[in-house]
């Protein structure tokens, strides 16, 4: 066996010997190949498929909290998809205010940027006071505190993401929540929120103690621009 290898490496170092002794001629010719693909226009007519928050690969599979919730039907090149209604359950009056976490396991946001110019855009939203619907009571001291988010695409989308900002959101006053800065957010994004239990979404309201017993609802006012601000 010895023998073999020494045998085989002669041969290899008379091969290379060999073949640098003589000129070799180069070929200074050049060839053009091609790269092919066909790009389709994107239809829209039609609503967005909504995604699971948690592996947007996945179709939506709803939330046992947000019963009925289907999307907005937002048709376009630049659409705010899906917003979840976000619940906070039944709790006693304490004096000095209550925080407290969200219900919902699949609480998100989704937006879709097909327009293709890499322009940006922004997601602000902005909680309104709770009104007490048997008192029409206010409760206009507080903020909604979005807590940790996940951000996710589909294994198809190639984009850099979105950038998060403010995560704790006074009542009655707009907030940038996400900002796609230019040439980023393309294609479909998923804003997930309440997935982690240390940092969950949760609404805090101050100076409770004279506020009547009651169901207590407020809008959540979710608004997207074609631009980063």
């Amino acid at each position: 066996m010895r023998c073999s290898r020494k045998l085989i490496s002669g041969i290899l170092l008379s091969a290379i010997l060999s073949f640098s002794a003589f000129p070799q001629t180069i070929l200074a010719n050049t060839l053009d190949t091609h790269a092919n693909v066909s790009l389709r226009a994107v239809d829209p007519s039609d609503p967005n498929k909504i995604r699971d928050p948690y592996d947007p690969d996945l179709n939506y599979p709803g939330d046992s909290n947000d019963p009925g919730n289907n999307g907005t039907g937002s048709v376009g090149q630049l659409t705010l998809d899906y917003v979840s209604n976000l619940r906070f359950g039944t709790h006693s009056i304490k004096q000095g205010g209550i925080s407290v976490p969200a219900t919902n396991t699949h609480a998100m946001v989704q937006i879709t940027d097909l327009r293709g110019n890499g322009n940006g855009w922004t997601l602000q939203l902005k909680p309104e006071a709770l009104v007490g619907e048997q008192t029409s009571s206010q409760i206009t001291d507080g903020y909604l505190y979005l807590g940790s988010e996940a951000i996710r695409k589909p294994s198809d989308s190639v984009s850099d993401p979105p950038i998060t900002q403010s995560k704790r959101l006074m009542l009655g006053e707009f907030d940038n929540v996400l900002k796609a800065p230019k040439n980023t957010g393309l294609s479909t994004w998923i804003l997930g929120l309440n997935q982690n239990t240390d940092s969950p979404t949760t609404l805090v309201l101050n100076n409770i103690d004279a506020v009547q017993p009651d169901h207590y609802v407020g809008s959540l006012d979710w608004s997207l621009t074609n631009a980063p601000s």
